[in-house]
């Protein structure tokens, strides 16, 4: 019996740590190792660094993909977004959603027709502004953090944030 209990803690010891990195692989923090993404603006749409255009859809370009460590092994999807989907191309309009879906990591889309961000694996829907409009997801999509240079109009897309 003792070496039964024995037995079961220390399996248990080990599914936490491969529960650990597992979830630390699906879910990176995005440290101060996260690279930066450079993306150009334009009107019609924003071209990721070494890419094609991608265009606006009610205001909304993505996903597109991110490296979110040096060695470029983890990668997520973003978006740019405008939050005035009419305003103007500024950093105080726009902000860079994750397309990890914030109940159990699935990839969300943007249906530009509900201006909403929706995850077909288990029914969240996202408000334009992130929040959940409809669970299970209990937290609103992640965002990056983000630079501009409106002379240029680039964006550099760094960690997401805390």
């Amino acid at each position: 019996a003792r070496s039964l209990g024995l037995s079961r803690i220390v399996g248990g010891v080990i599914g936490l740590v491969y529960l650990g990195a597992i979830a630390r692989y699906l879910y990176p923090k995005g440290g101060s190792d996260t690279p930066p993404l450079k993306v150009a603006l334009a009107a019609t749409g924003v071209t990721p660094d070494g890419a094609a255009e991608i265009a606006f859809k009610n205001g909304v370009a993505g996903p597109f993909y991110y490296p979110t460590t040096v060695d470029k092994s983890v990668v997520v999807g973003v978006f740019v977004a405008k939050k005035d989907k009419n305003g103007p191309l500024t950093a105080a309009n726009l902000r860079v959603p994750e397309q990890t879906c914030t109940h159990l990591g699935c990839p969300v889309a943007y249906n530009a027709d509900a201006d909403q961000y929706q995850c077909p694996c288990h029914g969240s829907i996202f408000n334009r502004n992130l929040s959940v409009h409809n669970g299970p997801a209990g937290q609103p999509l992640y965002e990056h953090e983000f630079t501009m240079d409106e002379k240029t109009n680039t964006l550099t897309i760094l960690k997401r944030k805390a």
